[in-house]
């Protein structure tokens, strides 16, 4: 036969199955001083770990880089009387001496190259001035690249138009 269940009865049985569990997970688990001090020494370990990976890649390991830059005050986005004039500069941070070759771009079109060599912490710049090709069409991508013996660089401007 089949007994329909009161709620009253069912809270209590409920209650009992709850307090059975709360039972049974307070004789299986350590006691609970023992796992906070054990997770609190796991976080201090993690943190102490990350401070000195991140220390260690921040002050110890010093990857080589030069820096390619147009300067910004030197060029202007239209061709003017049919030439195109900018200053370009290279700055050094290789630790040792490099040797660079940079070369300048109307488009794809190679419009010159130049090779030199900079001592670590030393700049030198360059003015570029060419006469516009009258083929090219507008917007013309000014670009110079810069290669060293382990890496390539690239920035560059565009050019909009004739000032009228």
């Amino acid at each position: 036969m089949n007994k329909k269940m009161t709620p009253l009865l069912e809270a209590e049985q409920e209650k009992k199955i709850l307090e059975e569990v709360i039972q049974e997970r307070k004789t299986l688990n350590e006691p609970a001083g023992e796992t906070d001090d054990l997770m609190f020494k796991a976080v201090v370990a993690a943190i102490i770990t990350g401070l000195l990976v991140t220390a260690y890649f921040l002050f110890m390991v010093k990857e080589p880089y030069s820096a390619l830059y147009i300067k910004p005050d030197s060029y202007n986005n239209y061709v003017v009387n049919d030439t195109i004039s900018f200053i370009y500069g290279v700055r050094c941070f290789e630790g040792e001496e490099t040797r660079y070759r940079a070369e300048i771009y109307l488009n794809n079109v190679s419009i010159g190259e130049n090779t030199f060599s900079i001592k670590p912490g030393r700049e030198k710049e360059w003015q570029v001035s060419t006469d516009y090709p009258p083929y090219m069409e507008f917007p013309v991508k000014v670009r110079v690249e810069l290669t060293s013996p382990t890496n390539s660089y690239e920035t560059h401007y565009w050019l909009k138009g004739r000032k009228q």
